[in-house]
């Protein structure tokens, strides 16, 4: 019911409409005929009572003549008296040739018309002379009325013809206008978009306007028809890469996550929660707090990192430690990207730049890289650093821009060779064991580093110490000491030595690893040669 009072609403709309035109166009030419037909009428009514009244003086002109010459008043009174019996005359003056009015009948009560006939009366002997002037007065009253029904007898033809021509015109575009588009626009509305249904053409309008506008429409549902079908597989095909690469970013084994430029968290894979060793509902927290100085140990390495991705636009690489609470030692490879264009790059205007970092998890890898390196710079049987790990150590710190003042010593075991030969290899290892761990104990924590060279051979560099001598000093007489002390081997017995120390200071006895090595070893050699158990500082300054 509700589609069906839709339709009659609707064309009862678009039919009030074309009727009113209809309509308003047929009053307005209607009245247009009237005024018209009125105008007509009352120039044909004038042109009627023009003819009546010359023939009504035509009729009297000879009476009048020879009234009017022999100034008989009596005669030209009745002869005036019939004229004004006339329906359409209401005055008949006449005066002679001076102008006076020899008669005036008829009445002043109504009012005569605009406009008056004037015949001059000639003489009845010669027809060139003029003896008077005859004027006839028509009555303004008789000759409206003749134009009305002059107008009427015109205008209502014209009105009625007009009128059926409106309802004519209104009927046959009601009919095969209206009707068929109102039908047509109420199909289309039934219609699902996307579907295999067309309009039908009424077979009054194959050829014509309407079947044109019906076939755009249908052309229009075919191309309608066929975009969503396109869209449809688009979508499907859009929403099976989506799921596909959800699982992807789901399952694979490596952890993402999205930032914003200022660190914040916006997104993350259920992998990255696991690297990082926290739950869902801490990680949702950390995307109102900062993400990079809760996850990583060092976040300005990874703000470095992302403003240098920001800077030049690829992808930068690096191995980072996280800050696990519930683990030691966890390590990341994470590579930094930036997703979308600055407006002037391309991009579109306005879009915010994102953050994308992925990570694997290099724990094991560095664990062993480390292992490797350890052994591969420190000694196995004290832990100290090998002359590989000592030497690279002191040339970073001779290669620093401002490295502090450094001071090398050289140490030799006296008495070492009879420890060996007397109490056993096994007890010399001991030996050395106690030696390194008692000059660990005697230098600075932190700043200082003892090495072991090979054999009884060690070394130890000193910071923030070049230029103090006295410091220098007490740090060789406190390493000679501890080294001097008795030590008590695990099977009870006691060995004992002593040590030679050669000091070299940068940049005093030389800037580089060579120079300060071959000085410390030249004074160590000195040492041995006077007494050994003593230490002596280089004499010789570094060559030009």
């Amino acid at each position: 019911m509700k589609p069906r009072r839709r339709r009659w609403r609707a064309l009862g709309r678009l039919q009030a409409r074309l009727l009113l035109t209809v309509a308003g166009g047929a009053v307005a030419f209607a009245l247009l005929a009237a005024a018209a037909a009125y105008a007509l009428g009352a120039q044909r009514s004038q042109a009627d009572a023009r003819r009546t009244l010359d023939d009504l003086a035509t009729a009297v002109e000879k009476t009048v003549q020879i009234g009017t010459f022999s100034s008989d008043t009596v005669l030209l009174g009745e002869v005036a008296g019939g004229l004004v019996g006339h329906p359409l005359l209401l005055r008949a003056v006449i005066r002679d040739a001076a102008g006076r009015v020899l008669v005036d009948t008829g009445t002043a009560a109504r009012p005569p018309a605009d406009w008056s006939l004037l015949r001059p009366v000639l003489s009845p002997f010669d027809a060139r002379e003029r003896i008077g002037m005859l004027e006839l007065l028509p009555d303004a009253d008789e000759q409206r009325r003749s134009a009305r029904a002059e107008a009427r007898t015109l205008a209502l033809p014209l009105v009625a013809q007009t009128l059926l021509v409106a309802l004519l015109v209104y009927a046959v575009a009601a009919r095969l206008v209206s009707a068929p588009i109102v039908h047509t626009a109420g199909a289309l509305r039934r219609m699902q978009p996307g579907t295999g249904e067309r309009l039908p053409t009424p077979p009054l309008h194959q050829h014509d306007e309407i079947g044109e506008l019906i076939a755009g429409a249908n052309a229009l549902l075919q191309a309608n028809q066929l975009t969503l079908q396109r869209e449809r597989a688009l979508r499907a095909e859009i929403e099976a890469m989506e799921a596909q690469y959800r699982e992807i970013f789901d399952s694979t084994s490596a952890g993402i996550f999205v930032l914003t430029p200022s660190g914040r968290l916006l997104n993350s894979n259920p992998t990255a929660l696991r690297v990082v060793g926290m739950p869902l509902r801490e990680m949702r927290d950390l995307r109102e707090t900062d993400f990079l100085r809760e996850v990583f140990a060092w976040p300005e390495r990874v703000e470095a990192m992302i403003r240098e991705a920001l800077r030049t636009g690829h992808t930068v690489s690096g191995d980072l430690e996280l800050r696990r609470r519930d683990q030691g030692l966890q390590w990341v490879h994470c590579l930094i990207s930036v997703q979308g264009h600055d407006a002037a790059e391309g991009g579109r205007p306005g879009a915010q730049r994102l953050i994308e970092a992925v990570m694997y998890d290099v724990t094991e890898r560095i664990r062993t890289e480390h292992h490797v390196r350890y052994q591969a710079e420190h000694d196995m049987l004290t832990g100290l650093r090998n002359r590989v790990g000592f030497e690279a150590r002191v040339e970073r710190m001779l290669a620093a821009p401002q490295h502090p003042a450094l001071c090398l010593l050289y140490i030799d075991l006296d008495g070492f060779k009879r420890v060996n030969d007397e109490l056993g290899h096994a007890a010399g290892d001991e030996v050395l064991r106690a030696c390194a761990l008692r000059m660990k104990h005697a230098v600075r924590r932190g700043t200082d580093s003892v090495a072991r060279l090979g054999g009884d051979e060690f070394a130890v560099v000193l910071q923030h110490a070049g230029g103090h001598e006295e410091v220098v000093a007490r740090m060789a007489a406190h390493l000679l000491a501890a080294l001097c002390e008795p030590i008590k081997l695990v099977d009870g017995r006691t060995a004992q030595v002593g040590a030679s120390i050669g000091i070299a200071t940068a940049p005093r006895h030389g800037a580089t690893l060579q120079a300060l090595a071959e000085a410390a070893d030249a004074a160590m050699y000195e040492v041995k040669r006077t007494g050994k158990n003593s230490f002596a500082t280089a004499w010789r300054a570094p060559p030009a």
